[in-house]
């Protein structure tokens, strides 16, 4: 826009000064010869020690009157007045300056004596020299204007852009701090320009109704898993009076995947309603401990083990003790169900503020490792719901907490920073 704005002035101004030759009277050559002239005479008129102004001619000066005997000038300051060329052919009856019955070409010319009032006459001159001279002359002066206007342009433009778009900026990061399932608030709609208001609207109404539907899915995922837990519950007391057998304990660990799952939804559904709470410090240490115990029995019956290391005594947050107790049974578990056979997982809790939860197992493909952490994603197949990970990163996230997972060669690293 500004680029655009410069240059239309900028073309505004060159016809301007490119039609100005078309405008003089009485010839195009005359005008030239007198704007020759002029160039040729502004250095020769200066002023004295004692400040009156003084014509001194220069060598150039003097070439051009040696070649044109018949010109003259007067040039004032508005004070005084000083002449020069051919004197014979001046009226000199009034010393503050020429005869009214003199006729010549008159112009204001930048001298070193500052701005005069110039009249001359007689002037001679080559149609492309004087080309030249006007050119040289006012193609400067049009170059300097562009420059001003540049620099004039720029800094009006900027300062009504900064000033006028200072509320489309506040609803820009409105809009960058809304998240899926938290309830902003709309953009800012007070003084956005009417230009721009109705994006912001339709922004708004747009935001609503996938707010809306958002809802509308959060509801359903919580409804369905609390109607699940019903019949898997009834089912797994029916399972209990079947005999014993390959197929009993096929349709129990079924049964197990169904309740993990209704579990896990059931806690998706109330992190993304309520979030976690934060009304309570928590020791990550001793929490981090604690789950490595209550783990300790699973590992044990698939062949495997578990360690646990802290180069701290203590690490107190303000968090949901419940949904991190979570992230480390989650994580464990993982390890524990996809780390393959007898399975060393560790723990380890760094001094400078990280969380590991390392297997020397299988690990998971390159290919995968970019997707661990979404919905209903598993790994490498494997008999999980593809929710715990995901619920981990959420959780974590709600703590403001990072998580990445790291190649363990042999196995996966999981490292959490707080």
């Amino acid at each position: 826009m500004i680029i655009g704005l410069v240059a239309f002035q900028a073309l505004i101004l060159l016809l301007w000064t490119l039609a100005e030759p078309l405008r003089a009277r009485p010839s195009l050559q005359d005008w030239l010869a007198a704007e020759q002239a002029g160039q040729l005479l502004a250095p020769s008129i200066t002023r004295s020690a004692a400040g009156t102004m003084v014509f001194v001619p220069t060598p150039e000066m003097t070439a051009y009157m040696a070649q044109a005997p018949a010109f003259w000038f007067f040039a004032t300051d508005g004070d005084m007045v000083i002449r020069g060329g051919a004197p014979k052919d001046l009226d000199t009856k009034s010393d503050r300056g020429p005869s009214s019955m003199l006729r010549g070409a008159t112009t204001l010319l930048h001298t070193r004596a500052g701005p005069v009032g110039l009249l001359l006459g007689g002037q001679q001159g080559d149609l492309l020299d004087g080309i030249r001279a006007w050119l040289s002359h006012r193609l400067r002066r049009w170059l300097l204007a562009v420059a001003l206007i540049a620099l004039g342009t720029t800094a009006l433009t900027v300062g009504l852009v900064h000033l006028l778009l200072r509320p489309v900026r506040l609803a820009a990061r409105a809009a960058a701090a809304l998240e899926p399932g938290r309830h902003a608030p709309a953009l800012p709609e007070t003084g956005v320009p009417a230009e721009i208001l109705p994006l912001v609207t339709a922004t708004n109404a747009a935001f609503d109704r996938l707010e809306q539907e958002h809802e509308r899915q959060r509801r359903f995922i919580a409804n369905a898993a609390h109607e699940l837990r019903t019949p898997i519950t009834i089912l797994g007391i029916r399972l209990d009076e079947l005999p014993e057998g390959p197929a009993r304990q096929k349709l129990r660990q079924d049964v197990q995947r169904l309740t993990l799952l209704a579990n896990q939804l059931l806690d998706l559904g109330r992190l993304q309603h309520a979030g976690p709470r934060h009304d309570r410090q928590v020791d990550l240490v001793a929490l981090a401990r604690d789950a490595v115990a209550e783990m300790g029995p699973l590992a044990i019956d698939h062949g495997s083990s578990l360690a646990f290391h802290t180069e701290r005594p203590r690490w107190e947050i303000r968090g949901d003790e419940q949904a991190l107790r979570g992230v480390f049974l989650n994580l464990l578990g993982n390890a524990l169900a996809h780390g393959g056979k007898a399975v060393k997982v560790e723990l380890r809790i760094g001094a400078e503020g990280s969380i590991e939860v390392a297997d020397c197992g299988v690990g998971i493909p390159a290919e995968a490792r970019g997707r661990v952490f979404e919905a209903f994603e598993r790994a490498g197949g494997g008999a999980g719901s593809g929710l715990g990970l995901y619920i981990v990163r959420e959780v974590l996230r709600a703590h403001g907490a990072t998580i990445e997972l790291r190649d363990g060669r042999p196995g996966a690293v999981f490292r959490i920073r707080f």
